[in-house]
């Protein structure tokens, strides 16, 4: 008997309808459920340091809940994957960030990749993102398209116009071989904006980084494998004031 994997898509934000579960569907299989969760605390977009913040708490309490509720791997469905770090403290299965995986399969199958992502301000971000992932030598360059995250779908031809503009600009004046679209919300650009640039002579592959974290989830599931946990050890437990996190602190035994 096959058994079924369960991947949780967990959005960090509070906003409804900005992602469907009809948008993963071409990745389901028999053997393959997603499920889907908002944050109940939260930003309704991430765009900023401070979004990301408050994010965090919230995105922990459903990796928790993901894994009690029988989830086999966990994707944090945004690209400067918040609580990435903390929620593999605190769960056993693996747990992906879309931009680690997209920036790793890029390094590994070209040589420098372009970040291109909606806003400039997050230039910053992702800097740091690129630093801590060790892959300061294979980026090429950051560019934004200057379409605020909630506003991706109000146009969705300016949008794939405006990737591909800054996708050439990339290839052309920055050398980069591989491009990652880097908002989880561009979900579905990728193959349009692929065939744009193969058809003015620039056959660089372009990243969807929802889809690609949930085939490697798929794999590090099939394959046993998760996180070390002598990286990311449980956290002690300890009184936390604010939060419900009772798996988190002293049993009063």
């Amino acid at each position: 008997m096959t058994t079924k994997t369960i991947i949780q898509l967990i959005t960090p934000i509070i906003t409804q309808g900005v992602r469907s579960l009809d948008e993963v569907k071409p990745y389901l299989r028999d053997d393959l459920e997603i499920r889907h969760s908002l944050l109940d605390q939260g930003p309704s977009s991430i765009e900023s340091e401070f979004d990301e913040a408050i994010s965090v708490p919230d995105t922990v309490r459903k990796a928790i809940d993901a894994e009690q509720t029988g989830a086999n791997a966990i994707i944090i469905d945004c690209m400067g994957d918040p609580g990435l770090h903390a929620c593999r403290e605190v769960v056993s299965i693996p747990v992906l960030g879309p931009c680690q995986t997209a920036m790793h399969v890029a390094s590994m199958m070209g040589h420098r990749f372009a970040f291109i992502t909606v806003l400039d301000r997050l230039r910053a971000m992702i800097d740091s993102l690129v630093a801590r992932y060790g892959l300061r030598e294979n980026f090429a360059s950051f560019q934004a398209v200057d379409i605020p995250v909630l506003h991706i779908v109000s146009d969705m031809d300016k949008l794939n116009n405006a990737l591909t503009e800054k996708a050439i600009t990339a290839i052309d004046e920055d050398h980069a071989d591989y491009i990652i679209l880097g908002c989880t919300g561009f979900l579905g650009c990728a193959e349009a904006m692929q065939a744009k640039l193969k058809a003015s002579g620039r056959d660089v592959p372009v990243i969807d980084p929802v889809p690609l974290a949930v085939h490697q989830a798929d794999a590090l599931v099939k394959t046993g494998l998760s996180h070390s946990k002598l990286c990311y050890p449980e956290p002690s437990k300890k009184q936390i004031a604010g939060f419900s996190f009772p798996e988190l602190e002293p049993s009063g035994d």
